[in-house]
């Protein structure tokens, strides 16, 4: 055997302690990478399902806006409908009332005229 490959197994069995820390730090790192990504997808998942909240929230917002805004139209619509209905029944009954003093006028004739006969 050489010198050098003497050295180099002399060297080599020289350190299994070290060769163990090193896997042993290995091992740590891998578990602390295992944490850290445990803790990023506890993370993303609290940050998805606030994100879905939200959502919820502005979607609730955004419809009871629509149903009030939709209310107020039909309110304005039902108003004007109300008025034109008004206006219509008002004009009626003046019809109503110039068709009664024409009847009565026109009976008034006949039974004077009846009453000449």
């Amino acid at each position: 055997m050489s010198n050098a490959s003497a050295d180099a197994k002399a060297h080599h069995h020289a350190h299994p302690d070290e060769f163990l820390s090193q896997v042993h730090k290995l091992r740590e790192a891998e578990s602390s990478a295992q944490s850290v990504l445990e803790e990023a997808r506890k993370s993303a998942s609290q940050v998805e399902a606030a994100g879905r909240e939200k959502a919820v929230e502005i979607n609730a917002k955004a419809t009871e806006r629509a149903v009030a805004a939709k209310n107020d139209i039909l309110a304005k619509g039902r108003q004007e409908a109300e008025g034109e209905v008004s206006k219509i029944i008002g004009e009626a009954k003046k019809q109503a009332e110039k068709i009664r003093s024409k009847r009565l006028a026109d009976k008034d004739a006949a039974s004077i005229s009846q009453g000449v006969l």
